[in-house]
């Protein structure tokens, strides 16, 4: 079963990149958003499984829809994408909710890793 996936990402090219990624992966990418206003519309309106979020983004920061993204659609889980790789950081995007964080530049095996073990966090639940 493929998990639905909504991608976050003010940069066009990084978007692309996700798409051609994740073409053959365990998710379905239903919509993009280059904004955090946006985003958190597409949140609301798509309640994606998985959303990659970067946390720089215009309108609304990422922290800010990551701090909303539970009120709009409780099941989704948050990958945060970000060059900010100060550990603080990390720490209040994972006390706000987000079930993992990778550090741009990373690998399409980076990527498909940490989409892989959203995805059995949901596989997990769903059989046992």
């Amino acid at each position: 079963m493929k998990h639905t996936c909504l991608i976050i990402e003010d940069c066009s090219f990084i978007r692309e990149i996700y798409h051609l990624n994740l073409k053959n992966s365990k998710v379905e990418i239903i919509g993009e958003a280059q904004d955090g206003k946006e985003g958190l519309q597409k949140i609301k309106q798509l309640q994606p499984d998985i959303i990659i979020l970067d946390l720089v983004l215009p309108e609304v920061n990422g922290f800010d829809v990551l701090s909303q993204t539970h009120k709009l659609s409780p099941h989704s889980k948050v990958l945060i994408v970000s060059t900010m790789a100060d550990s603080n950081y990390k720490k209040k995007a994972m006390n706000l909710g987000a079930v993992g964080y990778l550090d741009k530049p990373f690998t399409k095996l980076d990527l498909l890793n940490a989409i892989d073990d959203i995805t059995q966090q949901y596989d997990g639940v769903q059989n046992g």
